[in-house]
């Protein structure tokens, strides 16, 4: 079981980064624009330039968002199947899982802040052209993000308490 876990874990990870390869590229065909891709792109727009730029504006800004987002859930991912492999193991009580937990909620945590500067990038967009860019506040992250580092804690807590257990017998 915990095998088949790691593989998805594994899998989920390339499909991250094959993902974000293929934002990245078509972020990047909207700069570059060759032979007028972001007017074919744009043309089921009837907006005004001021709208327009808007949507350029906010296209790009998802544009730079991309790689961040692609590292936290990297990091996310490559730390929670160290978690499963040490549990597996039978040692899921270490100081190595309390650093990875502590490093999943830092990673969830700059998930969280990405989410609202994409939040941000929606409510002004849709200020701009009067269409609506969908973004809504998500809480779950959030209490997410205390609840992994308080978990940290206690897996380096039942860590001392191994270690001395260990050095009683």
């Amino acid at each position: 079981m915990f095998s088949a876990i790691i593989t998805g874990l594994r899998l989920t990870n390339w499909l991250n980064w094959i993902a974000a390869a293929l934002l990245m590229a078509f972020f990047g065909l909207l700069l570059v624009d060759p032979e007028g891709f972001r007017d074919t792109i744009f043309s089921g727009f009837d907006a005004e330039p001021t709208s327009r730029a808007a949507i350029e504006r906010y296209l790009f800004g998802i544009l730079a968002l991309v790689p961040p987002m692609a590292v936290a859930v990297h990091y996310i991912l490559t730390r929670l199947a160290g978690l499963v492999r040490d549990a597996a193991a039978g040692a899921a009580f270490t100081d190595t899982n309390a650093r990875r937990l502590s490093a999943i909620g830092w990673a969830v945590l700059a998930i969280n802040l990405a989410d609202l500067l994409y939040g941000w990038l929606s409510v002004r967009a849709s200020e701009a052209t009067g269409e609506y860019f969908g973004w809504s506040l998500s809480l779950t992250g959030w209490i997410a993000v205390p609840m992994l580092f308080v978990l940290a804690r206690v897996f380096r807590e039942g860590a001392a308490m191994r270690e001395d257990l260990a050095g009683t017998v």
